[in-house]
């Protein structure tokens, strides 16, 4: 027989209570994967509503690689039992897939739609809710999400983050924090066409400087001139990878007295400029560079040939910043010249309402962009929607199943113009998240969004940052936090030129 315990008297005298403990614990183990395993009984309260998940995920279409769609039943739960097909899955106040049984229903499921019913148990009582279904496509979005994570302040801030997250799991890893570079503020992140390999990005105050990555290279660039009004914001990659068009301006912010409006960001000036990465100076020929407009939100077509952009007349500021309104326009773009070619094409005309953020998704067949009472920084504005133009037919996609009756702004195609992710904040109007809608190619009719999934599922309700600026992108930036960190601390700034 096999001894389970030393034969000295203290040592056997001070394990018993240890070994007798484990066996306490072990003959428990059962037991409470018995309690949680617990299934409705026959006779049920049926209800004729559909279950109050959050996040709501009922009736949603979602990428068959997407990670799992865990959830929690807001009120009182006790227990929860959930069917999908003769699968079972158990829980008390919501559910939580394992990686492995998701990917399993995934593979299932893929290409097909996935019927699922919810019971709960609240106060002894069991009710079985509506079922409702979760549509399971066979298109993947991108594997990776990128972010800024920042607290809603307005004048100061603390920890600001550039993240990235595994859209296949719930893997979320630093791109680069501020505690690592000084406490500054970290923006304007952009990729060229998704590549986690091309990456561009700013730092104000310390540290402060454009930071452009390439296939590892990092360059730690002055982009203010004499002849331009700041540094470069809001970028935009061109295709080639040659050029990165982006906003210059003067912003300024101001609070409101009301409590319906908290602040507005606005423009003294702003012009849009083309950054020429080969020659590391600001091309005045491919430029908009005006005092009579302000210019601002620019982006490249897919193709490479046409400048997208937000312009206002410009007027007194901050006197008139609720008279600006803000058309969405392109200019011809000549790639091999590094210029723009007029005339100017309206797209959307700016008569009572203000448009930004113009993003084509990237076949080149939709334009999706904000629309907002007045100004270019929808994300103040409750009032802030989506819109979106099929661009073969000229005619308007109706975005009503994405929007909200609170802010919608920021958005991000991926790679195979199926997906976007997007800014909103519905939940409490205070927080901007993520969601994730679909993008038939067919028609361009959205599916329902769903807020991007987290491994705890109440994440949400104690989060106190926002995500700011979600861009999909195809893969995991590679690039060391710490070598980031190294060229911030650098001293050597190389100042850009302007030809």
């Amino acid at each position: 027989m096999t001894q389970l315990l030393p034969n000295h008297p203290r040592l056997r005298r001070a394990l018993v209570p240890c070994v007798i403990l484990l066996l306490l614990i072990g003959a428990a183990i059962p037991l409470n994967r018995l309690m949680t395993r617990q299934r409705p009984p026959a006779e049920i309260t049926a209800a004729m509503e559909l279950p109050p998940l959050f996040p709501d995920y009922a009736d949603v279409t979602i990428p068959y690689n997407i990670a799992p769609l865990n959830f929690t039943v807001r009120g009182d739960v006790e227990r929860c039992y959930l069917r999908i097909g003769s699968d079972e899955y158990f829980g008390e106040a919501g559910i939580r897939f394992s990686l492995k049984e998701w990917r399993t229903l995934m593979d299932q499921y893929r290409g097909h739609s996935m019927s699922l019913e919810l019971s709960t148990r609240s106060d002894g009582t069991w009710t079985r809710w509506a079922p409702f279904t979760i549509e399971v496509s066979d298109r993947p979005i991108d594997s990776h999400l990128a972010y800024r994570l920042i607290e809603p302040g307005y004048e100061k801030w603390h920890i600001v983050g550039i993240y990235q997250r595994d859209l296949t799991s719930f893997d979320e890893r630093a791109i680069l924090r501020n505690d690592m570079v000084g406490y500054n503020c970290m923006n304007c992140h952009a990729f060229r066409m998704g590549d986690p390999d091309h990456m561009m990005f700013h730092m104000r105050a310390a540290n402060g400087a454009t930071y452009i990555v390439q296939e590892g290279e990092i360059e730690k660039l002055n982009t203010k001139t004499p002849q331009t009004i700041g540094n470069m914001a809001y970028p935009h990659w061109h295709p080639s990878g040659n050029y990165i068009v982006a906003t210059v301006a003067d912003t300024k912010q101001f609070f409101h007295a009301v409590k319906e409006k908290k602040m507005e960001v606005f423009d003294m000036e702003s012009d849009v400029v083309v950054y020429d990465l080969r020659q590391r100076a600001i091309l005045s020929k491919a430029s908009l560079i005006t005092k009579d407009a302000f210019e601002t939100f620019p982006a490249f077509s897919p193709d490479g040939k046409w400048l997208y952009f937000c312009t206002a007349e410009a007027k007194p500021m901050p006197e008139a910043y609720d008279e600006l309104r803000y058309h969405l326009c392109r200019v011809a773009f000549d790639e091999e010249r590094g210029e723009i070619r007029m005339p100017m094409d309206t797209l959307v005309h700016a008569d009572s309402l203000s448009y930004s953020l113009p993003r084509l998704s990237p076949d080149g067949r939709y334009l999706m962009y904000t629309e907002s009472a007045y100004g270019q920084f929808p994300i103040w504005h409750k009032e802030a929607e989506l819109r979106m133009v099929d661009l073969n037919s000229g005619q308007p996609i109706d975005l009503s199943s994405m929007n909200s009756d609170d802010t919608e702004s920021y958005h991000s195609w991926s790679s195979q113009s199926d997906w976007v992710v997007f800014s909103s904040r519905r939940e409490n109007g205070l927080y901007t998240l993520p969601y994730i809608a679909y993008i038939s190619p067919e028609d361009g009719k959205p599916g329902k969004p769903f807020l991007l999934p987290q491994e705890d599922p109440t994440y949400y309700d104690y989060l106190l940052y926002s995500y700011n600026i979600p861009e999909l992108i195809q893969g995991e930036v590679s690039v060391d936090p710490y070598a980031l960190q190294q060229a911030a601390w650098n001293r050597s700034v190389e100042q850009v030129g302007f030809k």
